[in-house]
């Protein structure tokens, strides 16, 4: 949901106030099924960089997709409005997209989508802001999703695949 603009005159003097959601931007999450079950969230920004969260059985997957190529890179610096600030360690899906390579990177990146108000990415000289307030609701959706297709299935010690995404093709 884009905020809408209301405009009011109030004794011949025009008034402006944006709209903001009161329960944050869950709302401006895209869901699309996966193929082999699971879904995958996109928040998109206004300039069209995207953040990507593929919740599969497989296990979680986490990426950025930038407007504009960028180099392939195995970092990004990933900052949390209010909160933390990590470089993190990604892998190149295609020339617009990075995803994030699982562990510590994967959790620091939850973690902001859980509690910051906004993010911000850079990799390879191109960067991306995204508002992010109230996107603990998807990914507590992707984790309990996740959760419920695994309950009673035997755990084995192979690492899942990444999972891979993004819209761009690549070029």
């Amino acid at each position: 949901m884009r905020p809408a603009i209301a405009a009011l005159a109030v004794f011949g003097v025009l008034a402006t106030a944006g709209a903001v959601p009161a329960v944050g931007q869950q709302d401006r999450w895209q869901v699309r099924d996966l193929e082999g079950g699971g879904k995958e969230f996109q928040l998109p920004n206004d300039e069209g960089a995207v953040i990507i969260l593929a919740c599969r059985l497989q296990g979680m997957g986490a990426g950025f997709e930038f407007v504009e190529p960028i180099e392939p890179t195995q970092r990004a610096m990933v900052r949390g409005i209010p909160g933390a600030r990590e470089n993190i360690v990604v892998e190149p899906v295609n020339p617009y997209t990075v995803q994030v390579a699982g562990g510590r990177s994967l959790d620091f990146t939850l973690a902001m989508l859980r509690s910051a108000s906004s993010i911000y990415v850079r990799a390879s000289g191109e960067a991306a802001s995204f508002a992010v307030f109230g996107s603990a609701t998807i990914v507590e959706q992707c984790v309990e999703q996740m959760e419920d297709r695994t309950a009673g299935m035997s755990r084995s010690n192979e690492q899942p695949a990444l999972v891979t995404f993004g819209n761009r093709d690549p070029q």
